[in-house]
């Protein structure tokens, strides 16, 4: 019995729920708050992405390069939308920390596909060192394996060298769409998100990561929920710099006034102590 599209896609938001799950970790006493925001930019009948998963690193984490073969957590996102693998692998090369974050839509909830227009937020507690720089990736729906995501690990930075958290747009355009080179783009055979497709299904790839292929193929295809794609305003589903695809976006989440009373008076107390402390006689 093949698994049903639906199933597969349901499974693999599982499993994204998983990996947000197991990826937090606690606050530093230096971390900084950070709201994302993940906003479709896509007009109505362009494409949709899968829940974004955000692996936050020092550095030192390369999740994938162009020309190069995909791990198999890209593969796994680029064709089914989920990132436990990933989240592993992120994990794997810095596990000193495992902050990371995931945004679907509405609201932030792991419910379903970002669509055209949606936009997703989350908070996330990010410390200076650890959390430096910002990768993203998610699958491009409808496709076999067209994903978003980042190829240079130091291309986003959310901390300068002081520690100081700078706040940070990211425009998503066609540059940042891949290829994975895992699966065919095909369709009518184990392509994601379209009606009465089995995503267990796809021919052999391309084999190597590249820069977004053309979708054509899937214009004015059936969604799953009743969506379509318009190739109206995209003739051949090519991905160029100019393609808006998303924009994300992270800021501050300042403390509430509560916690600097807090923070003030927890130092009072300290200095009170000290002054009975010292002021006390020999005995």
């Amino acid at each position: 019995m093949t698994i049903s599209h639906r199933f597969r896609l349901a499974a693999a938001l599982t499993a994204a729920t998983l990996a947000a799950s197991v990826s937090a970790s606690p606050a530093f006493a230096s971390a900084t708050t950070v709201r994302v925001t993940v906003t479709n930019l896509q007009q109505v009948g362009g494409f949709s992405l899968t829940p974004v998963y955000f692996g936050f690193h020092d550095g030192g984490v390369d999740f994938f390069d162009v020309g190069g073969m995909a791990s198999a957590g890209i593969e796994d996102i680029a064709e089914t939308g989920g990132f436990s693998i990933l989240a592993g692998e992120r994990n794997s090369q810095q596990p000193s920390t495992s902050q990371g974050g995931v945004a679907a839509a509405p609201g932030g909830a792991i419910a379903g596909p970002i669509e055209p227009g949606e936009t997703a937020i989350f908070s996330v507690d990010l410390d200076p060192t650890d959390n430096r720089y910002a990768f993203f990736a998610s699958m491009i729906l409808p496709s076999n394996d067209t994903f978003i995501g980042v190829d240079d690990p130091i291309a986003f930075e959310l901390f300068n060298d002081a520690g100081v958290f700078e706040p940070l747009t990211i425009s998503v355009d066609g540059s940042f769409v891949y290829d994975a080179g895992t699966e065919a783009n095909d369709p009518v055979n184990g392509a994601a998100f379209l009606d009465g497709i089995d995503i267990g299904g796809g021919g052999p790839g391309e084999g190597s990561i590249q820069q977004g292929l053309s979708l054509g193929d899937f214009a004015m295809l059936d969604l799953v929920g009743g969506l379509g794609l318009n190739s109206e305003f995209r003739d051949n589903f090519i991905f160029s710099s100019g393609d808006a695809i998303a924009r994300i976006t992270f800021s501050e989440i300042p403390l509430p006034p509560a916690a600097f009373l807090m923070a003030a008076g927890l130092a009072g107390l300290g200095a009170a102590g000290r002054r009975r402390k010292a002021a006390a006689p020999a005995a």
